[in-house]
């Protein structure tokens, strides 16, 4: 079965091809729907090249998909004044073929159609689950297209395109940031003499720091609902269990709020600025997981 989805992006395509070949931008593209991880624990090579690498799925970082075999390689383009296309020809333990292509073509005014073109057949009942894989496809490459135009939206033709691109990527790694949010947790756990609201500020920063994993993300939810049931704060305590309940979907959707503390007081959906103590939680805890 075949999914064929396009977007335009506002970027020539002489810089998406270049980001293309980063594994970086791929990780970040697919996160946080998709979190994948070189298996026997081999670190991600910096670029894709032509050949075969076993990778292991989790569906919104928690959920184990089994491994999947990428083999990547280069076709000639397919139409006259298009890029080279990228092709994924891969299989894993649920699909017996996951065949997928990118294909840039030049518009007007230095942007680019961006096209994901996928063949899917599932390995086991496919009468049933090819259907079901082609659907989640759906989903995946919509939201694939949707982070690539939000990684594009910054891009400026006066500006040193490669530098926009590490700009855009210059986040924590996934181990430093689970580093730093344990240190928050051990901090709200190791003040029980701090007042309230000094307590809730660990909680708040571990929620802003560990909102863009789904694994943590649910933690800070979870380490705020067991502090609300400790001190009897009943409309706390029915607010986290709603957002425990928002958390798959929101990541699901992608749609997470950048910035917002996780209270019950405040909308799950709006984005905030973290006040300066939550900020100065947040620097020490990453200090702290530098240092190791």
């Amino acid at each position: 079965m075949r999914v064929r989805l396009s977007t335009p992006l506002a970027a020539p395509p002489e810089w998406v091809a270049t980001q293309l070949q980063s594994t970086a931008v791929f990780r970040h593209i697919t996160a946080p729907l998709m979190h994948f991880k070189p298996a026997n624990g081999a670190p991600w090579p910096t670029t894709w090249s032509p050949g075969e690498l076993s990778l292991h799925m989790r569906l919104l970082g928690v959920l184990p998909m089994g491994p999947q075999t990428v083999r990547i390689s280069i076709e000639p383009a397919l139409h006259k004044g298009a890029w080279p296309t990228l092709r994924d020809n891969g299989e894993g333990t649920l699909m017996r073929v996951w065949d997928h292509r990118i294909t840039l073509h030049p518009l007007p005014g230095g942007r680019t159609l961006y096209t994901d073109d996928i063949e899917v057949v599932a390995r086991h009942l496919p009468w049933l689950m090819t259907p079901l894989s082609a659907a989640f496809a759906q989903v995946f490459y919509r939201h694939r297209q949707r982070r690539w135009r939000a990684l594009v939206e910054g891009y400026g033709m006066e500006r040193d395109p490669p530098r926009q691109a590490v700009g855009a990527m210059n986040t924590p790694s996934p181990l430093h940031q689970s580093r730093a949010f344990e240190h928050l947790l051990r901090g709200f756990a190791q003040q029980p003499q701090a007042t309230h609201a000094e307590r809730w500020h660990w909680l708040e920063a571990a929620h802003v720091l560990g909102q863009t994993s789904a694994r943590l993300h649910w933690r800070s939810h979870w380490a705020m609902l067991g502090y609300a049931h400790q001190v009897r704060d009943w409309r706390e305590v029915a607010g986290q269990l709603g957002r425990l309940a928002l958390v798959p979907l929101g990541h699901l959707l992608a749609r997470l709020p950048k910035g917002n503390t996780g209270r019950a007081h405040v909308s799950a959906f709006q984005p905030m600025v973290p006040t300066a103590e939550i900020t100065a939680l947040i620097d020490q805890a990453f200090e702290k997981a530098k240092a190791g």
